[in-house]
């Protein structure tokens, strides 16, 4: 099942995009981190998401969801 995003300005149901650009940007990634001492210490990478960019077809408005 798809899940429907909306335009938190507008309302509108949002369009979903691909990332598109140099090879820098098509392998960007989200990885989770939680709250540790030292610098950098905090990141870890067990659950790592794919940004999937959004588009709200009447106000432009872009949004990054990050997703499976």
């Amino acid at each position: 099942m798809t899940r429907t995003r909306v335009c938190p300005d507008c309302g509108a149901e949002l369009d979903r995009m691909e990332l598109q650009g140099t090879d820098a940007m098509a392998s960007l990634t989200i990885v989770s981190s939680e709250p540790s001492e030292g610098f950098l210490s905090s990141m870890r990478a067990d659950e790592i998401l794919t940004p999937v960019p959004y588009v709200c077809p009447d106000c432009r408005r872009t949004l990054l969801y990050a997703e499976d």
